[in-house]
């Protein structure tokens, strides 16, 4: 029994429990119309690891929300060994409000695990810390570009400073096949989900999944992804599908990635699709002025090759509205290399 309580939030929830169990941890001072409670499942059979899997961290972001209902209401605790811990609403109040943020206290719950502040949003994240993190071996949080961009679909690995746990981390977004894998660096950050994992010595990975509304492809490979890694950590069998090998582009950003911005407020017609590669001076797409109609259009280019792993959706621009960012190709060994940086 968790038996959790603080002046933000309380949880009585047994996560001791065999079967499959449905519960809440509750938000204080806040109305049901808003969001108060965040739903809790677990599926628990004889021992094995625990992996928590998170989706709704922005509560705009569907793909993962939906891909963890499905198997909430999937997965038999016959077929497994361990334990999966879902939290597939994190922050509901941002999910009721279908918001980035919480309506409570305009929160990013993935920037709120530094231990800082008070409210709603800090406490949802101290509850994670306190209470979720220390029961897990691995994790997974799902995200994804909501309505108004897309990214590929992709692993979001981040470095850490413990070189064999990064490798663990690593090992976890190779199971999940997606055709991306992209990693930045991560070194010092204290604020997000990632690193909150990290500090308790939990291999984690979050997916950036699809965004601009739903898609058959990019649920199948959530959906297949959460499987292949619950085979990997021995939670369940092997699935019975063929599992096709993935050739799987692996993405640096470990340092920084580039990108196109807008220099003023107009319409931008793009010349690439999310996932094309693009190579330095190549055309991005042309910028028609908003309020000057007899300005000449404006053409963008790329400022260094690489994989469009993000592009917004909307034609209409402001100035500075990042329109696209790219990042490097690279090989899997150099991926591995960046733990010891």
């Amino acid at each position: 029994m968790a038996n959790y309580k603080t002046n933000d939030i309380s949880c009585d929830f047994d996560f001791t429990l065999q079967g499959k169990n449905f519960g809440a941890a509750q938000l204080a001072n806040a109305n049901a119309e808003l969001g108060n409670r965040i739903p809790i499942v677990t599926i628990a059979n004889g021992s094995g690891p625990t992996i928590l899997l998170c989706a709704g961290n922005h509560g705009e972001e569907d793909e993962g929300q939906l891909i963890l209902r499905r198997l909430i209401h999937e997965i038999d605790p016959k077929d497994i060994q361990g334990r999966i811990i879902f939290m597939p609403a994190l922050n509901y109040p941002a999910v009721r409000a279908c918001t980035r943020t919480s309506p409570l206290d305009n929160g990013n719950l993935n920037r709120s695990f530094s231990g800082d502040g008070a409210g709603p949003t800090p406490g949802i994240a101290r509850f994670i810390v306190d209470v979720l993190l220390p029961l897990a071996d691995a994790g997974m949080d799902f995200h994804s570009a909501a309505y108004a961009a897309k990214f590929v679909d992709t692993t979001f690995l981040c470095t850490c400073a413990d070189a064999a746990l990064y490798q663990r981390s690593l090992e976890l977004a190779d199971a999940f096949q997606a055709p991306y894998m992209y990693a930045v660096n991560n070194i010092g950050n204290t604020r997000n989900f990632d690193s909150a994992a990290h500090a308790q010595n939990v291999a984690f990975v979050s997916a950036e999944l699809g965004g601009g509304g739903m898609n058959l492809d990019t649920i199948r490979i959530g959906y297949e992804g959460v499987k292949n890694v619950l085979s990997h950590l021995e939670l369940i069998e092997a699935p019975e599908r063929e599992i096709k090998a993935v050739n799987t582009v692996y993405l640096d950003a470990g340092n920084r990635s580039a990108g196109v911005q807008a220099p003023y407020e107009g319409l931008f017609e793009a010349r690439f699709e999310v996932g094309d590669e693009v190579e330095a001076g190549q055309v991005a797409g042309i910028l028609h002025s908003l309020d000057e109609v007899d300005r000449q259009p404006k053409e963008l280019f790329f400022t260094e090759s690489g994989v469009v792993f993000v592009m917004s959706l909307s034609a209409r621009v402001f100035y500075g509205t990042s329109i696209c960012k790219t990042a490097k190709v690279v090989t899997h060994d150099k991926i591995l290399a960046l733990a010891n940086k």
